[in-house]
């Protein structure tokens, strides 16, 4: 694992590993839109270190 990596995780930073953008790339080519809006929600645990997340893209 690369260094900056165990960086971010350290310092509390939300990092996106597996991403599938196969689904938002056939959408902006249908709409003819290269960009979109990506919002991270994750669901609020007390006392604990991570979360399941829900990426919504908006176009």
């Amino acid at each position: 694992m690369p260094v900056h990596a165990v960086s971010l995780v350290a310092m509390g930073l939300w990092m996106l590993d597996n991403c599938d953008l196969e689904v938002c790339a056939t959408t902006a080519a249908e709409l003819g839109q290269w960009d979109f809006h990506l919002t991270v929600a994750p669901v609020r645990f007390a006392g604990t270190s991570g979360s399941p997340l829900s990426p919504i893209a908006t176009f």
